[in-house]
């Protein structure tokens, strides 16, 4: 008891509290981190698709110099899929795919309704875009890119309202450069402040690619997304990034899947003040500014997380030496312990063989 309140006494207690403290402390911030993450469902579409880490999530961004075009998104889903049907992937069965891929390109498009007209940003969008891109619909249904009918759009409350003053306008015709199109969704409007910083706070349609393209004004894809098996780590955005045959200088390719890891996180400190500066000139979607902006707000978090759990690991560190240099027995203690007992021993062996002799004579 007495060795306790040596080793425990009111410092140390003082300093095992403030290392909880600053342990809990930690601990709130890493769930605020994985709560915000997560809420980001564009860069979790690999954990929506499967449980493990067997996929991932890449994207590719190009500049207006790489002249990536529609031809170009639909070959290289061409030489994707060539790929790994060398590296022997294959679908777990006949109604499943193996792989999902969506391109979206900005534009601005003019829309007539019967009676108003409005200026809206319009994303026009290839592929499976809705199945990485989930919106919260008020009415309606999204529409897949590759759909027969290219005259499908989805717009959200505030386009809505602006041309109908309603959001309950499904199945209404829109007008785009002379071309009937019809209403097939209507989606709220994402808020918040990094929404709104980076540009997804106005009137906004969501058409395919071929209809903006004919009927608005578009000047080409800026983003290419990919779900790929993962069986390495990197192994999908390698794939991704060798099958484009651009100039190195004029796109760039990230994973989504794994970016707000604290590792990744960490490697982000060496490039915080110069990772916002695009020297490629490439367009960001808004879901990726977001998620930027969250990055650059997760990163000091991470590293204020991290000395959280530094300091109270030092404490018990401590404590610990504390109670190995206050400890009642020493190695030399130990050690003469050990060896009486061993006499003790050899001494017990010499006279059970005395007894045994006396017995034998």
């Amino acid at each position: 008891m007495d060795y306790l309140r040596e080793v425990f006494d009111k410092k140390r207690i003082k300093l095992l509290i403030s290392a909880g403290i600053t342990l809990t402390v930690g601990l709130i911030l890493v769930l605020i981190g994985v709560k915000v993450s997560n809420s980001l469902v564009d860069q979790n579409f690999a954990k929506r698709w499967v449980k493990d880490d067997s996929y991932a999530q890449v994207t590719a961004f190009f500049s207006e110099l790489a002249d990536f075009s529609e031809n170009s998104a639909k070959e290289l889903e061409y030489k994707i899929s060539n790929k790994l049907t060398e590296e022997s992937f294959t679908p777990e069965n006949e109604d499943s795919r193996l792989w999902v891929s969506c391109y979206s390109a900005i534009g601005k498009v003019e829309v007539f309704s019967k009676s108003r007209s409005a200026n809206v940003k319009a994303i026009g969008v290839g592929g499976d875009f809705f199945m990485f891109h989930p919106k919260d619909l008020i009415n309606g249904s999204l529409f897949s890119g590759d759909t027969m009918m290219k005259d499908l759009v989805v717009i959200n409350e505030v386009t809505a309202f602006e041309l109908f003053g309603s959001n309950d306008v499904v199945g209404q015709a829109v007008e785009i450069g002379g071309v009937r199109h019809i209403v097939s969704g209507v989606i709220k409007r994402e808020e918040g402040r990094l929404n709104d910083l980076a540009g997804n706070n106005e009137p906004t349609m969501y058409m395919s690619y071929e209809a903006l393209s004919k009927n608005g004004k578009v000047s080409y894809i800026n983003s290419f997304e990919a779900l790929l098996p993962n069986p390495l780590t990197g192994y999908a955005k390698d794939i991704l990034k060798k099958q484009i045959k651009v100039d190195e200088n004029r796109f760039d390719v990230i994973e989504n899947s794994h970016r707000f890891k604290w590792t990744k996180l960490l490697v982000n400190i060496k490039n915080f003040g110069t990772r916002s500066m695009n020297p490629k000139g490439l367009v960001y979607t808004y879901w990726e500014n977001i998620a930027r902006g969250i990055e650059d707000y997760l990163t000091p978090v991470t590293v204020l997380a991290c000395l959280l759990f530094l300091y109270p690991c030092v404490i018990v560190l401590y404590v610990i030496k504390r109670a190995w240099n206050k400890r009642r027995i020493h190695r030399a203690d130990v050690k003469d312990f050990a060896q009486r007992r061993l006499e003790e021993y050899r001494e017990k062996r010499k006279l059970a063989k005395r007894g045994d002799e006396y017995e034998e004579i």
